[in-house]
């Protein structure tokens, strides 16, 4: 994978919930020594990461949502 792949796939809306709810419980686990809320935050986390996952799976599989490069005409 190239850097740039790399990137663009630690910039998607997955990535960044992940991330998201990963510094949530760790923050309501390491400084708050609250277990309940912690809890409470990654079962509120966990379905919206699973629903982004599973598009993701289905998009790839079937090929519904494509991305196509738009190409550039020069007009001369």
């Amino acid at each position: 994978m190239r850097l740039k792949e790399i990137g663009l796939q630690l910039c998607t809306c997955t990535w960044i919930e992940i991330m998201t709810g990963a510094g949530v419980v760790l923050y309501l686990i390491l400084a708050m020594n609250d277990y309940i809320l912690a809890g409470l935050a990654a079962g509120l986390f966990a379905p919206l990461i699973v629903f982004h996952f599973a598009i993701t799976l289905i998009s790839k599989r079937s090929g519904l949502i494509t991305i196509e490069r738009m190409k550039r005409t020069s007009e001369s």
